[in-house]
């Protein structure tokens, strides 16, 4: 019982969008089954629920990090069966003492969604092929914005996302749901959504849905902020889940080593900018997530949900 519920708060420690923590786990003999919530689900602003799945991914990547550092080994079954909608995934346990990934499980409660200003300081053109390298072990790609056409590509996406957000109804009364104010066990709290961006151009992204949120202080960030996207070959529900393992996966390893990282997910959110993100010299792949990297200060945890409202017990 000690190990379930030690893989449990590994696993409710992962970023999802909004916080909102759309996952629930039932353990049956040395497997774990991994299940989406649908009232968690953010329909206006994840129509396709690929967020939702990378989400769910992430979680798995926590539980096996959690599980490696008890001295356990693990597999991932992805999933997509019409008779169980809900069951994404089962990760079956075993006995593989060594698992590379126990040199995480001291960061899982230090990483962090950081959206506060960055130094200019540039992280070693090293690391930054090793934290690829760290995607490509969960089968995906992690392709660093150096070319000014690139970035000016996607900020211009970014940019048309936020306008688009702005005046969709729908979205922003979701986000209402879910961010801003103080939150208990999940959501964004006032407290994590940062500093405002001094000028137009969007370096992290702001979630402010109520009027107080919105006049934050503002703060001069990063002149050139380090942009990697994670990309995958292929799409869907299975694509999406090894997407939110890689995504975690160099999350942690970013956090390791002592760097912070945020997310940039406007232009990903909406189909017909999605593939604006694309490099067009480069080969084909969908566009998962957009990672901010850096030095920042500290910032506090966001909450999160209890074991026992996680856990589904038979």
């Amino acid at each position: 019982m000690a190990d379930r519920e030690a893989l449990l708060r590994a696993a409710v420690l992962a970023p999802s969008i909004h916080n909102t923590q759309p996952w629930r786990f039932r353990f049956v003999e040395r497997t774990v089954q991994v299940f989406r919530v649908r009232d968690r689900e953010l329909p206006a602003e994840d129509p396709s629920r690929r967020m939702l799945f990378l989400s769910l991914g992430a979680s798995i990547l926590n539980l096996r990090v959690a599980a490696a550092a008890r001295g356990m080994g693990s597999e991932v079954r992805h999933l997509v069966d019409q008779r169980l909608p809900d069951l994404v995934a089962v990760i079956e346990l075993s006995l593989s003492p060594g698992e590379p990934l126990a040199a995480l499980a001291p960061y899982l409660t230090k990483r962090r969604t950081n959206r506060e200003p960055f130094t200019d300081e540039r992280l070693p053109a090293q690391a930054r092929v090793e934290l690829d390298l760290c995607a490509r072990v969960e089968g995906a790609v992690l392709q660093w914005i150096d070319r000014p056409s690139r970035r000016w590509w996607l900020q211009m996406a970014t940019n048309d996302a936020v306008a688009a957000d702005d005046v969709d109804a729908a979205r922003t009364a979701e986000r209402r749901l879910w961010v801003g104010g103080h939150r208990d066990s999940d959501g964004v709290p006032s407290s994590a959504l940062g500093s405002r961006v001094a000028g137009r151009s969007p370096v992290v992204r702001d979630l402010a849905a109520t009027e107080a949120d919105a006049v934050r202080p503002v703060a001069e960030f990063e002149r050139e902020p380090q942009l990697a996207v994670l990309a995958t070959r292929y799409d869907g529900p299975i694509e999406w889940l090894r997407a939110g393992q890689a995504l975690e996966h160099v999350l942690l390893e970013a956090t390791a080593r002592g760097w912070s990282t945020s997310l940039l997910n406007q232009a990903i959110e909406h189909e017909e900018l999605r593939v604006q993100i694309n490099d067009p010299l480069g080969p084909w792949q969908r566009p998962q997530a957009v990672i901010r990297f850096g030095y920042g200060p500290t910032v506090p945890p966001t909450p999160r949900r209890a074991v026992e409202d996680v856990l589904i017990r038979e």
